[in-house]
């Protein structure tokens, strides 16, 4: 049967049906770039890295040159950022800032929602 002969119920049946499993037939159509950037940037991880990044330099301008080679920033989880220090005089010291550096980290890093700062005692890289 030749296509062009077909009667004009067969293509309004097709037109039916493409409407009721609308679902099979929208995965043929192309996907817009930008969701399938942002779906590849999510499954890899590049936009957490780049978030760490962020933080982590913004918690050495907010900590300062003389302590940020003593200490790390760490990731933010409900609106908590950890920071490994290297020792326990530097996390009570670092605890007497904390209001100053929520205040730093919170205008440089407006979308982190960074709330409060807690510290923990590990192995700094740099040290």
């Amino acid at each position: 049967m030749d296509p062009l002969d077909a009667h004009p119920d067969d293509l309004a049946d097709v037109a039916k049906r493409r409407q009721s499993h609308g679902r099979w037939f929208r995965h043929l159509q192309p996907k817009p770039l930008k969701n399938v950037l942002s779906q590849v940037m999510q499954r890899k991880g590049y936009a957490q890295l780049q978030t760490a990044a962020a933080c982590n330099d913004a918690w050495r301008v907010a900590v300062g040159e003389r302590f940020a080679p003593l200490t790390e920033a760490g990731q933010v989880r409900r609106g908590t950022l950890e920071v490994i220090v290297a020792n326990s005089l530097l996390m009570q010291e670092l605890g007497f800032e904390k209001e100053r550096l929520i205040t730093a980290l919170q205008q440089a890093l407006p979308d982190a929602g960074i709330k409060t700062i807690r510290f923990k005692i590990g192995k700094v890289a740099g040290w």
